[in-house]
């Protein structure tokens, strides 16, 4: 059943998003603000390698699983993060973006990352959901019991802490999805392809440079903060950010699902009413994620965080409404990808950049949190209407298809009703 596959895709996602809010909880309270902030340019550092890493064996990877040999696909992938990784080394030696004792275990665990981001694409796109799922959520469980260990166990409330839990979470998990990796490499009888490499490199690089180009629209803004305002200032903004993102998730397991059956599905029409369908619950579901967060006072925060959070809540305030409209275009920037027009979200994120650098430049050099949250707010509503542009013009519908109803609410609880049944599906059987 469809919606029981969304549901349990979103049931490990909540508990992930629990595990990672401990996370930061247990890195606020033992090493404070400007520590946090330290921590987001290690986790953002990252990020950032793996964007490039991921032009060979990033989402684009899901589109060419069930088309090519897995063990070609294995291979390109891992060698292009090898060469990335060794090209980030130099660069991150060239330029101030972490301490110097930082940029040595950045390039390793975006190494580690890079290998385990291939193993768990290309398990998604043979739309193991299942086994994606606890694997991701295996990651979560892993670094927050060594985290924890570290600093309630060991009484190591240091950066180093936080390392050896990411270093342990991706290098256990990579272990693990290896097991799975080599069945598959094993069981897959497709021949090898001249060419793929490039094929790789055109379909990768239209994907990705979206991707890269979002990076740059809401997350270079931490750079700005912490190099203008300290990281203090940043850990207190990163803090509210993963809490207002933390809504992705929705949006976030309904694209799990989604990615992999528009990209394996013939029927073109199908995949446009499903994404209209499935972005209308999405909008529901996240307005009733937000709620909450919003309503909480800035007291809640600072006994979560510590009393140097207390600037969380107005984070949350100014980014709840582009994180809304954002969540619409995650929703159908994941049905261009399955259909492989990776372009129109790569055009929909330049706007964003765009969005993002005019507006810096015209704030210079005033990069406080309340000033950094409003641009990002306003890019992720440009880089929002060009997605949702592009989609009503392929479907020719106006946006307000995209609008829920009362039909997609008493759908959503049908469906709902059903997925928790204790009946089995079936097509399950």
């Amino acid at each position: 059943m469809m919606f029981k596959k969304i549901a349990s895709t979103f049931i490990i996602k909540i508990i992930i998003a629990v595990i990672n809010l401990a996370i930061v909880v247990v890195l606020s309270q033992a090493i404070g603000a400007a520590g946090k902030g330290e921590a987001s340019l290690i986790i953002t550092s990252i990020a950032m390698i793996l964007l490039f890493c991921n032009m060979i064996g990033g989402s684009s990877l899901v589109y060419f699983v069930p088309r090519n040999n897995i063990f070609q696909l294995f291979l390109l992938s891992n060698a292009w993060s090898l060469l990335v990784c060794g090209l980030a080394y130099i660069v991150f030696n060239c330029f101030t973006l972490v301490s110097a004792e930082l940029i040595l275990p950045v390039i390793l665990l975006s190494l580690i990352n890079s290998f385990l981001s291939t193993n768990l694409t290309i398990i998604l796109g043979k739309e193991m959901i299942t086994v994606h799922n606890l694997l991701s959520l295996l990651q979560a469980v892993i670094g927050i019991t060594v985290l924890w260990l570290m600093v309630r166990g060991m009484d190591r409330t240091n950066i180093g802490s936080y390392l050896i839990s990411l270093y342990a979470s991706m290098a256990g998990v990579l272990a693990a999805s290896c097991f799975y990796i080599f069945r598959i490499i094993k069981d897959d009888h497709a021949g090898k392809e001249r060419g793929l490499a490039l094929k790789l490199i055109t379909y990768g690089s239209y994907s990705q440079a979206g991707h890269v180009m979002k990076f740059m629209s809401f997350r270079c803004t931490y750079y700005m903060l912490s190099g203008y305002s300290g990281e203090g200032m940043l850990g207190i903004f990163s803090n509210g950010v993963s809490l207002v993102e933390s809504v992705f998730l929705i949006s976030n397991s309904i694209a799990t699902f989604l990615y992999p059956r528009v990209s394996n599905s013939a029927d073109l029409n199908e995949s446009k009413t499903l994404t209209a369908r499935l972005t209308r619950v999405s909008i529901l579901l996240c307005i009733t994620a937000l709620i909450p967060l919003l309503l909480l006072p800035a007291s809640f925060y600072t006994w979560l965080f510590g009393s140097e959070f207390a600037g969380v809540r107005g984070v949350i305030l100014i980014l709840a409404p582009g994180i809304l409209f954002y969540n619409i275009a995650l929703v159908i920037g994941h049905y261009f990808s399955g259909t492989g027009k990776f372009s129109i979200n790569t055009w929909a994120n330049l706007t964003g950049l765009l969005t993002t650098v005019i507006l810096a430049l015209i704030i210079y050099p005033a990069f406080g949190m309340t000033e950094v949250g409003i641009i990002s707010t306003i890019s992720y509503f440009t880089t929002s209407a060009v997605v949702i542009w592009y989609f009503s013009k392929e479907t020719g519908s106006s946006f307000l298809n995209l609008v829920p109803g009362s039909t997609d609410i008493k759908w959503l609880y049908r469906e709902g009703r059903a997925a928790f049944s204790t009946r089995t599906d079936p097509e399950e059987q």
